[in-house]
Formats: C-alpha cells, sequence, structure tokens
C-alpha cells in the first residue's frame, strides 16, 4: 500500500510539473504574441483577438473581435445559424473602431435568439463594396449553446473575478476549467469584474485577460455575464473590449434563461445612480422576475466585505466603496426575494447566508490576495485565502424533484474542489 501511495503522490508531482510548464509556456506565448502586433511585425488585415462573446440580454450576445491595423479593401460582416433553422443571418458590413495604428475594433450582435439550441457564427471579409452573395473568406467561426427556451438540460457557468494582472494565475484556473469532462463542460463564463488592473491598457486586455481565454479556447463558445468592476470601470461608458450598452440605456442589466426560470440580474457598483436603484425596484416587480425560480445577482463590490488593507480601510476611507449596495440594493433583495449575489473586489473566497440569500465573493482569479480581517458579519461558513473558481451547475425539474436547483462547487487552482453546497430556490423553502 505504500508504495501505492508513494507512486501516486509521484504521478501527481510530474502532473503539477507539467502544469507549471505549460503554464510559463502560455505566459511566454502570449506576451510575444502581443509584442509581435506592437512593433509592426504582423501584417495588416490579421485577426489580432478572436471573438469574444457577451451576453446582451435574454435574447442577444455581442460579438467582440479586433484586426490588426485596417481593412481599407475589405468590409467586415458576421454571419450565424440556429442549428435548429435552415436560414443564416449576416450582420454587415460592420462598422470599424480604429483605436490606434494596430487596433481595429468591431462589434456586432447575435439575436433574436428565440428557441435556443446550438448557435454557429462565422467572422468574415468580403471586398470593399461586394453584395450579400460576393466572395468571402471566413476568418473564424466556433459556435455556442444558447437556452432561451431550453429547459430540459443543464446550465452550467464557470465564474471567476479580480484576475487583473495575475495572468499566470488566471491561465492556470481556466485550464482547470477547460479539463471538465465533456458532460460537466460550462456552457458559460460569469466574471465579476476587474479583468485588467488598468482600463485605458489595450496591453492588459490583450495579454491579461484576451490572450488566456483565447488560449483556452473558453471566450469563443461560452458567453461571458461580465459585470465591471473598480479597474475595469470606462467611465465614457465605451467599454471597448466588453458588454457595451449602445443598444441599452445604462450598463446594468438582466436576462432569462430556461423558460424564465432562471433569472440574471448584473449591476453596476460604479454608479451610485438613483436610477439604478429605480431600476432595479423595477425589476424585482417585473413579472420576468416574479415567475424565476431561481434569481441570481452579479455586482462587483459585495454588499458585506470582510478583508481588505487595513490602512486603505481605516485611514483612507476606502470602506465607503460601494456602501450603497450594503445600504441601499441588500434589501432590494430581501424584498424581492433574490436567491444568491456572487461579487469579487475582494480577493479571496467567501460563502454565507443572510437573511435566506446566499452571499458569495469569488475574487480569487489573479489579483494579489488579501489575508488581513477588516470587518466581521458572522455570516460566512466557507472560507479560503487562496486563489480558485466556482462552477453553478442549474439542474432542470426532475420526477422526483419539481423544481430546479443550483449544486454550487469551488475548486482551487488545482482543480480541487473546497466547497460544496446544492441550494435551492427560496420559494420551495
Amino acid at each position: 500500500m505504500a508504495i501505492e501511495v508513494l507512486r501516486f503522490q509521484n504521478v501527481v508531482k510530474l502532473q503539477d510539473g507539467f502544469d507549471i510548464i505549460k503554464g510559463y509556456w502560455t505566459f511566454i506565448g502570449i506576451k510575444m504574441n502581443n509584442t509581435m502586433f506592437d512593433r509592426g511585425y504582423v501584417a495588416c488585415g490579421v485577426l489580432r483577438k478572436e471573438p469574444m462573446l457577451y451576453v446582451q440580454d435574454s435574447q442577444h450576445v455581442q460579438v467582440v473581435w479586433e484586426m490588426n491595423c485596417g481593412m481599407s479593401n475589405k468590409d467586415m460582416y458576421l454571419s450565424y445559424q440556429n442549428n435548429n433553422e435552415d436560414h443564416v443571418i449576416v450582420v454587415g458590413p460592420i462598422e470599424a473602431r480604429i483605436l490606434d495604428q494596430y487596433h481595429t475594433l468591431y462589434k456586432a450582435t447575435i439575436g433574436p435568439v428565440e428557441q435556443g439550441g446550438t448557435i454557429n457564427y462565422k467572422v468574415e471579409t468580403r471586398k470593399k463594396g461586394a453584395d450579400a452573395n460576393g466572395k468571402k473568406k471566413v476568418i473564424a467561426a466556433h459556435s455556442f449553446n444558447w437556452f432561451t427556451r431550453v429547459d430540459t438540460e443543464p446550465i452550467r457557468v464557470a465564474a471567476i473575478a479580480d484576475n487583473q494582472f495575475g495572468m499566470l494565475t488566471f491561465s492556470s484556473l481556466l485550464r482547470q476549467i477547460r479539463k471538465f469532462p465533456k458532460d460537466r463542460q460550462p456552457h458559460f463564463l460569469l466574471h465579476a469584474g476587474d479583468a485588467v488592473q488598468n482600463y485605458p491598457s489595450l496591453r492588459q486586455w490583450q495579454t491579461d485577460f484576451a490572450g488566456p481565454l483565447t488560449v483556452h479556447g473558453l471566450s469563443q463558445r461560452m458567453p461571458l455575464i461580465y459585470a465591471h468592476g473598480n479597474h475595469d470601470y470606462d467611465r465614457q461608458g465605451e467599454y471597448t473590449y466588453t458588454r457595451s450598452h449602445e443598444a441599452h440605456e445604462h450598463s446594468w442589466f438582466s436576462f432569462s434563461m430556461a423558460n424564465g426560470a432562471i433569472r440574471f440580474i448584473v449591476l453596476d457598483s460604479n454608479i451610485d445612480w438613483d436610477v439604478q436603484d429605480e431600476w432595479l425596484k423595477q425589476e424585482i416587480h417585473s413579472e420576468e422576475f416574479k415567475q424565476a425560480q431561481f434569481r441570481i445577482v452579479v455586482v462587483h463590490v459585495p454588499p458585506f466585505l470582510e478583508y481588505w488593507d487595513p490602512h486603505a480601510w481605516f485611514q483612507q476611507g476606502e470602506s465607503e466603496w460601494g456602501t450603497f449596495v450594503k445600504d441601499r440594493f441588500v434589501p432590494l433583495f430581501e424584498e424581492g426575494g433574490v436567491d444568491v449575489v456572487i461579487s469579487g473586489h475582494q480577493h479571496n473566497y467567501e460563502r454565507g447566508e443572510r437573511k435566506g440569500i446566499h452571499y458569495a465573493i469569488i475574487g480569487g482569479g489573479g489579483g494579489d490576495l488579501d489575508f488581513e480581517q477588516v470587518v466581521d458579519w458572522a455570516m460566512y461558513e466557507a472560507k479560503l485565502l487562496d486563489f480558485h473558481f466556482v462552477l453553478l451547475e442549474f439542474k432542470p425539474p426532475t420526477l422526483e424533484l419539481n423544481r430546479w436547483t443550483l449544486q454550487w462547487d469551488t475548486f482551487d487552482i488545482k482543480g480541487k474542489k473546497v466547497d460544496s453546497v446544492l441550494i435551492e430556490p427560496r420559494d420551495s423553502q
């Protein structure tokens, strides 16, 4: 038995060694790739950022991608098709947004997608001025699952936050997400904010966020449910590389899945405006919210934060950041019957329950960890002062259980499960 244990330990150490080598190789590759583009060593018209998907609402997904230099003689198009339907929808030509000499951005929207299923999409170029039947070149092709009207299958969401400048750690966590077997692969990615340390930095968006997600093949097939944090907050409201709200009035939004059984509310803790309060009040009184079995809120700053830098917290006034989330939003969460509130901002993991609402802080995506406690809310039953991610698996009703349930599993950077809880809708308790 001792020999078998020793062999197992050696295998684990060997695998850890391989993972470390892969991590550094990925790190170097992403940095070198960005340098090649920035120094002009890559020809114009080459895809610089693979398409990334962002949930817009219950029936729309925004696609964001970037080309190197401009496309003076070609137009850009997006085409997509639901595998349950015969016709292909073409969007374009799509307006280019030139950020600088080596960054040309494109955004287009898929939808309305009313039935759900597998959505196949392509990014294409055509000669400028050509009609819809003109010769085209496909530069990217991917697919993703959508669950507007699908209510008999599990829906899995991988959740993470606050990777910021910790690209090596972020990539390691994404590798663990990618390793899930086929029958447990997530369909969506939830990011609770602070994807980069410095919002205006085009380099950070390339190397610290888009690069790792693309290397592991996630953001092209898993739409992002994205809440902006204080480090990726754009005061101009343009949100270059994340979900923009050009077709929507504000940065906060809501959407449903599974025939309305699951309702997500994404709030902006950077904006202390009465208009957001009023929108939230309307949301919790809406029919879509009331009819949902699970009601999930995503907001970057947690209402019940416990760990922070003591000097910044007590002497520099950072205890006041996002206080309106606790003072004004929490009473609305309680009034409306929210089931789960997911936040980042604090760089570690906590999960607990207060007045029937499950609160979770998942800020261990790569930023420097928080180890010093500044407040004790006496509500958190699970803690991990280390890097991590979470897998939310919404399980559909069965003959034995006629309601949706949520299996919440938390994993560390090595893929070991460190916390697990089965959450039932509040209405069923």
